[in-house]
């Protein structure tokens, strides 16, 4: 299937409470994961064989399996919050907190996974 041919799906899909698509081709040699916002912005036409919809807490159980250490979630007045602790490009820890939405998940997973989300 094409992803134009599931753009209507995913519209809906948000109304429901799912942020992110689990996407893959039909070699079946990865999986590619985005928000659905990203997937329907970038609009390209890529031939997929098939997806599923997460919500933000699947998205961070998922998060959370490739990254077992140095991540958590937080709840305080202002609402949930995520700390990260990783290694930078310079080799240094750092720690940063982030609000807990579907921009910051992702932005942790693509970092943690480097993109090798093998099926």
């Amino acid at each position: 299937m094409k992803s134009n041919e599931i753009l209507q799906d995913l519209k809906q899909a948000k109304l429901n409470g799912k942020e992110f698509i689990k996407w893959w081709r039909r070699e079946n040699d990865f999986a590619d994961y985005e928000t659905i916002d990203r997937f329907i912005e970038r609009g390209d036409h890529a031939e997929i064989e098939n997806y599923t919809l997460l919500d933000m807490d699947e998205m961070w159980e998922l998060a959370k399996t490739w990254k077992s250490s140095g991540l958590r979630c937080t709840k305080s007045e202002d609402g949930k919050t995520i700390e990260w602790q990783h290694t930078g490009k310079d080799g240094q820890p750092r720690t940063h907190t982030c609000p807990y939405n579907a921009e910051s998940i992702m932005t942790i997973f693509d970092v943690e996974t480097r993109g090798d989300t093998i099926v």
